[in-house]
């Protein structure tokens, strides 16, 4: 009897170690040059974030890890001087390894999650230097010509929305759907 319950015991244990296991999280990150070794890289999470829940590192040969296991919405970011050069990461610390560029244009990939948040976010980059241009071209025209420009921006709202539609469809309920879906306000699942 008491081999039976040692023997589920390590069941268990190895089942929970397993599971545990799955759902780490690795982050390489980059920076663009050796120049930044010895500076710190902040993960703090997007919600609820205090000192007992933020990781830092040492940026080394121009490079930096970070490894978790909780699934969540985290920003990295550097000291405030070196944002000004450095742009800070939006990523999902989802299982599996990640791969984060920190840069003057910051960029991630290497995971379902982070590959479509990237993707998402270069789409929302490109719709808002849209609506740049055509707040400057309103500025310079009237008449006729300044409604080519409205329905131009209306496009643009419809370009979004869009957008925003087919990834919230497509990431349903989890991080990071539940994430865009808050600051969006769209509500299609």
């Amino acid at each position: 009897m008491q081999h039976k319950t040692l023997y589920a015991f390590l069941f268990l244990t190895c089942l929970t170690c397993c599971k545990s296991e799955n759902k780490k999280f690795t982050i390489e990150g980059t920076v663009p040059s050796t120049k930044y070794d010895g500076e710190w890289v902040y993960l703090v999470p997007v919600e609820g974030a205090c000192s007992s829940n933020v990781d830092s590192v040492k940026i080394t040969n121009a490079s930096f890890t970070f490894e978790g296991n909780k699934e969540q919405m985290s920003i990295i970011r550097t000291r405030p001087l070196l944002r000004l050069k450095l742009q800070e990461l939006l990523l999902v610390t989802e299982p599996g390894t990640t791969k984060a560029i920190i840069d003057s244009v910051s960029s991630v990939h290497g995971t379902p999650q982070n590959d479509a948040l990237q993707s998402w976010k270069e789409e929302k980059e490109k719709i808002m230097l849209g609506y740049k241009f055509i707040r400057k071209g309103l500025e310079t025209v009237s008449g006729k010509d300044s409604l080519r420009w409205v329905a131009q921006k209306e496009m643009l709202i419809k370009r979004e929305h869009t957008n925003n539609e087919r990834f919230l469809k497509e990431q349903g309920d989890n991080t990071v759907g539940t994430f865009v879906r808050k600051i969006t306000g769209e509500t299609n699942k």
